[in-house]
């Protein structure tokens, strides 16, 4: 089983969130294959990213919305067959007020046109944390570690339920 995380950091906040994130998958499920996307860096392995059976995707938010880069990404991805795999979304911000909720919903929104479905990242020891996605406050990250590990562990979960 594979597991891409596709994100945009300028600051280093996403990125940081996006290594949580795989940590807490590998801790439950170190069988899984994760591989960490970052737009900006080119580092897509577009390959990999076709194999994979679920994708996490994260940016900073921009103005109550994804990174442009996020979203020139989905745009110009046509070609990328995204359809059937489970998807998920976490953004980092300077204030919850930001827009936090209208920047995931965003990236939701691409993914289900892209034909994915879609997880909040919900579980039992999520209670509830996410709603519909992980959130990461610049200045908080670290404090916050243990959640991210969490969402990443949740999504894992229902990737190995759906597609074992």
């Amino acid at each position: 089983m594979k597991i891409s995380i596709v994100y945009v950091s300028q600051t280093g906040n996403t990125e940081a969130v996006a290594e949580y994130i795989q940590d807490g998958i590998l801790a439950k499920y170190p069988f899984i294959q994760v591989k960490l996307m970052d737009i900006r860096e080119n580092e897509m392995d577009m390959e990999f990213l076709e194999q994979s059976n679920a994708v996490i995707f994260g940016a900073p938010v921009y103005f109550t919305s994804m990174s442009w880069e996020l979203k020139k990404w989905f745009d110009h991805s046509f070609k990328v067959n995204l359809n059937g795999k489970l998807g998920a979304a976490f953004v980092t911000a300077q204030s919850p007020a930001g827009g936090t909720d209208t920047a995931i919903m965003e990236i939701l929104r691409h993914m289900l046109l892209k034909g994915m479905l879609v997880s909040s990242g919900r579980g039992k020891k999520t209670a509830n944390n996410f709603q519909i996605g992980a959130v990461g406050l610049a200045g908080n990250l670290e404090q916050c570690s243990e959640q991210f590990e969490i969402f990443g562990e949740c999504v894992a979960q229902t990737a190995v339920e759906l597609f074992g």
